[in-house]
């Protein structure tokens, strides 16, 4: 029997050439985008999964009660871990990961091997107790308890040593301050994804940034400071509140007089490291709003196929109707039809399978590349892939046959081979309902597709307060380069074509780490006022173009500048209580430790945006480079010569800094990279909102068919009546011009709602313009109306003499 139904199926497959392959190459399409998306969204939930006792972990995240820089960080106080680690009963472990503020990259060098790499971090000796790391080399017990030690990771073990052991080599390292010896202890595997993805830990007792991180300065601020990530590891079956109402109580009783004394009152919480990437709302949207997007997306995409396939059997039902008649007349009894009918639906499911995997196997590259990920098919994943197309096998079997199994099933033979009529418009409620679905899908899919480019869009273009245009960014990494600095700026003011140079602590698209709180007279500490704290040098202003609101910025002569002296936003001289104007020459205080410290306001600029637009604009202050050196120094240049000018600096840095690599970037493109998330979400949405289009489209015409099928001879009787083919068409249009109106209305209040809680992630955002509705609306009309008139305009022109030949 089984065999008999495989022969017909294939039998009509090869006799419905045309209506097959479209059957099949929309199921292979929809199957592939689904795979596809599935693919992108377990390789996001496979962070952090390698953490072992992952239900027991946590980060530190304190929570500000006052209007502080940022309401919220997933970092805390220097102490605050190790001391719950010493006094509250439920913490089995804790270790502190920091990354330098302010060093996004540091400088390695061994022998003649020098780079610069991302990802290096401080580590409390206890790290490998908490988080999970494998080591290849070295006892993880021991690894980072000597003064000076480094675990590596294996990416640069391999780039310093080759297949040579990495164990005891001695290298140098420089975190944004003087290079130190450092010798590899450890080496780890770094193939598992993570929330932090760190290619190198130093000891938490070493020299250059550690000895900050030890010093009674640090280890007394329980207050300020909130730069550290910190990780519990607690006992199972712990209470979680329970925990959190002793490490609050903790804090209060180190720390209290600290936060009274700088106006920083805060709360502390815990979070679930495995949740960090996926659930975490600190200093970002949540990446699972994302990942329900794309997952609706694919899911959407599916049952679009499987609506097709739905559409297309039916409107091919009066070719199996004779046979359908036949075998219920020879005693087949409707589950055995039914049977029969979805395993032709499995059959055909299966060779979309097939093809689906050559289609995937064949865009992952392009995928890859869309989405920023390295996905592929290999072990690690076979048992996800093959779960995965075997539940998409049943599932879209089941979907796409079912309809039409139970409809073709439901013939009557004596109807059937009498010659009647057997397409009625009992089941036509239903069909017409999953079209409206499938424009409703299209309908919301684009018009996410058109509001998530426009706030990309009015992020690119909005102005951000100052001029990003040719400037350049040389970072100083190393001692060396930190040291010279100065020097430096002052070589490059001698380069042609070099138009301007600054320096600053933190450029503009950066998150800014330091600040402290102001009052003005007559205040106090209570009602101080956080700022962001800049260091700058002169020129910063005028290289930037920020526009001076009242005084003056800092002077290429600094020996006029007092200490003290600041310059402040517009929001922070209003949120002070001042108009700009009023401002200047306005005398600020902060008190530390019983130190009254005074500085005074030289100017008032206008607001720009620090760091992204899914931030607020913060109060800021600006001071002048005194004793410490400049991170960064920023060139102006004249674009027109680029080559020739780069070459220039290039060749005065070797000359002044020859012992640190030289590298470059320019401004606006470290901002662009802040949106890098938001413009791969988009590029995802547009290009499977594009594919979900076509797939509609091959749905529209298997109804346009089934209505041409339907209303066969009815044509045939209006043509000899007169009526012409633009009258026809515009007949078998109506029908579905009012399907597109139907799921219209229904899509534009959907999708006004999810994209309006996407925009509530940006600070500053664009307005959801009614026209974006009117345009996916229209576009649909369009699509639909195209895609029926060649079935339309086929059935106007044909011979009536054919559709009346029974009558």
């Amino acid at each position: 029997m089984l065999k008999n139904y495989i022969t017909i199926a294939l039998r009509n497959i090869s006799r419905n050439k045309a209506y097959s392959a479209i059957n099949i190459f929309g199921l292979s399409l929809g199957v592939a985008c689904c795979l596809l998306l599935a693919f992108y969204i377990q390789d996001e939930f496979s962070v952090d999964k390698h953490l072992a006792d992952s239900d027991n972990l946590y980060r530190i995240v304190t929570h500000f009660d006052s209007e502080m820089v940022i309401d919220e960080s997933g970092t805390a106080s220097p102490p605050i871990a190790m001391t719950a680690n010493d006094e509250i009963p439920e913490v089995v472990s804790a270790a502190r990961l920091v990354s330098p503020p302010g060093v996004g990259e540091s400088l390695i060098k061994y022998e003649d091997n020098i780079f610069y790499e991302a990802g290096g971090y401080l580590a409390d000796s206890t790290l490998f107790d908490v988080l999970t790391y494998t080591l290849t080399e070295g006892n993880p017990k021991k690894a980072l308890v000597d003064a000076n030690s480094v675990v590596i990771s294996q990416t640069i073990a391999k780039k310093l040593f080759g297949n040579s052991e990495a164990l005891n080599k001695i290298i140098s390292i420089s975190q944004g301050g003087p290079a130190v010896d450092f010798r590899v202890t450890g080496v780890f595997m770094d193939n598992h994804k993570s929330h932090v993805m760190p290619h190198f830990f130093t000891s938490m007792t070493s020299t250059g940034w550690a000895e900050y991180m030890r010093s009674d300065q640090a280890q007394g601020e329980w207050a300020g400071q909130n730069f550290v990530p910190s990780y519990l590891k607690l006992a199972p079956g712990h209470n979680l509140k329970t925990v959190e109402k002793k490490l609050n109580e903790m804090l209060q009783r180190h720390g209290a007089e600290d936060m009274k004394a700088l106006g920083i009152p805060k709360t502390l919480s815990l979070e679930l490291v495995k949740d960090i990437y996926l659930y975490s709302e600190v200093h970002q949207s949540p990446r699972i709003v994302y990942i329900y997007i794309i997952a609706s997306i694919a899911v959407f995409i599916l049952l679009i196929a499987c609506i097709n396939f739905m559409n297309l059997s039916t409107a091919k039902a009066t070719k199996r109707a004779g046979e359908i008649g036949l075998r219920k007349a020879m005693g087949a009894v409707r589950s055995s039809l039914i049977g029969q009918i979805l395993g032709e639906a499995m059959i055909i499911v299966l060779i979309s399978i097939l093809i689906s995997l050559v289609m995937v196997q064949l865009s992952l590259p392009f995928f890859n590349v869309l989405t920023g990920k390295d996905i592929s098919f290999n072990s690690g994943n076979a048992a996800y892939v093959i779960g995965a197309l075997g539940a998409l096998t049943v599932v879209t079997g089941l979907l796409a046959g079912s309809y039409p199994a139970f409809y073709l099933s439901s013939f009557q033979p004596a109807q059937v081979l009498k010659g009647k009529a057997i397409v009625s418009g009992g089941s036509g409620l239903l069909r017409q309902s999953l079209v409206v679905f499938q424009f409703m899908i299209a309908i919301a899919l684009v018009c996410g597709m058109l509001i998530i480019g426009s706030q990309l869009r009015y992020i690119e273009n909005k102005n951000l307060g100052f001029n990003s245009d040719a400037l350049i960014v040389l970072p100083m990494r190393s001692g060396d380069a930190l040291k010279n600095a100065k020097a430096l700026q002052l070589e490059l003011q001698r380069v042609a074509h070099v138009k301007q140079v600054s320096s600053a602590a933190y450029v503009p698209g950066s998150q800014v780490w330091s600040d402290f709180s102001l009052y003005a007279q007559g205040g106090n500490m209570d009602n101080a006022v956080d700022h962001l704290n800049i260091h700058v040098g002169p020129g910063f202003t005028e290289i930037l173009d920020l526009k001076i609101l009242a005084g003056r910025t800092f002077s290429e002569d600094t020996a006029q500048e007092k200490e003290g002296n600041l310059v402040i936003n517009r929001t922070g001289a209003k949120t002070l209580g001042f108009e700009p104007e009023k401002a200047v020459g306005q005398e600020l205080f902060t008190e530390w430790q019983g130190v009254k410290y005074t500085f005074q306001v030289i100017g008032v600029i206008e607001d720009y945006h620090q760091s992204t637009l899914k931030e607020k604009i913060r109060p800021m202050l600006f001071q002048l480079f005194e004793t410490r050196s400049p991170d960064y120094v920023l060139l102006k240049t004249d674009t027109r010569y680029f080559k020739e000018t780069i070459a220039d600096v290039e060749k005065v840095w070797k000359q002044m800094i020859d012992d640190t690599p030289f590298e470059y970037t320019f401004l606006d493109e470290n901002i662009r990279k802040n949106y890098e998330q938001d413009r791969k979400v988009s590029a995802i949405i547009t290009t499977f909102t594009l594919l979900a289009m076509l797939i509609s489209c091959l749905g529209l015409y298997g109804l346009s068919t089934f209505m041409a099928e339907r209303r066969f001879k009815e044509i045939g009787v209006r043509k000899v009546l007169g009526a012409d083919v633009r009258q026809i068409v515009a007949l078998m249009s109506k029908e579905f011009v009012k399907l597109v109106l139907i799921a219209f209305v229904i899509a534009v209040p959907l999708a006004w709602y999810a994209m309006s809680r996407w925009l509530e992630g940006f600070e500053y955002k664009t307005t959801i313009d009614v026209l974006i509705f009117v345009y996916s609306g229209l576009a649909a009309l369009v699509i639909a109306l195209t895609t029926v008139s060649f079935e339309s305009i086929r059935a106007a022109i044909a011979n009536p003499v054919n559709a009346l030949r029974n009558e």
